[in-house]
């Protein structure tokens, strides 16, 4: 960006501390402009007619919010919901129109981001609402191991999960009893071990091959 632009951006930028548990906007919201994560954890989640929740992104560092509605000047398609105490600034939507219009390149660094994280992807992870509480904990596994796993030389996955078992319930539109019997029985087929926040994985293409599995039948 010029110098003006910084200068523009800076100006009308504003920064807010969020608690877990927070709602930073709700779907159906009128988007009123970008927001940006600057550190913490964001859970992005759907409700469908029947008011089943599901998650569809996983937002934190680096990552911003409402690209495609502002753009598209559409309400928000989903609700963000802080899981991890996070810091995020906000660009009013006037402000970003004249960011992007004095610089398309600007722009396309925005398409591009946005396009790898929603698009095809967001919807297809919309039909998990209809799997089972063990597929869907499965699937945050897998979505979580990127930004929170480690792999030892053996081949072996720690995934320390930056949320609560009752967080966890939340994201995925279930009953903490019911994650506590998935965990279970993931845990008694040999494809995890859970201890305390870690999740020890031994064969990672296990959960990716039954994750795939049950999306596809």
């Amino acid at each position: 960006m010029t110098q003006d632009e910084l200068d523009l951006f800076n100006r009308n930028v504003v920064c807010r501390n969020y608690k877990a548990g927070q709602i930073i906007f709700l779907q159906d919201d009128p988007c009123k402009g970008l927001y940006f994560v600057e550190h913490g954890l964001v859970a992005v989640r759907k409700v469908d007619v029947e008011g089943q929740s599901v998650i569809v992104r996983l937002a934190d560092q680096g990552d911003t919010l409402g690209y495609r509605p502002l753009l598209a000047k559409e309400n928000h398609r989903a609700t963000a919901e802080v899981i991890k105490d996070a810091r995020i600034c906000f660009v009013d939507a006037p402000t970003m129109r004249r960011l992007l219009h004095s610089n398309p390149k600007l722009g396309m660094r925005f398409l591009e981001h946005t396009a790898q994280a929603l698009g095809e992807a967001e919807e297809r992870l919309f039909q998990i609402a209809a799997l089972s509480v063990r597929t869907r904990i499965i699937h945050i596994l897998i979505l979580l191991r990127d930004r929170y796993g480690t792999t030892t030389s053996d081949g072996t996955l720690f995934v320390e999960l930056p949320m609560t078992q009752r967080d966890l319930a939340n994201m995925v539109g279930a009953r903490p009893e019911s994650v506590s019997r998935a965990f279970r029985d993931i845990q008694d087929d040999g494809l995890l071990d859970l201890s305390g926040r870690t999740v020890r994985v031994d064969q990672i293409d296990r959960l990716i091959d039954e994750l795939h599995h049950n999306l596809h039948h």
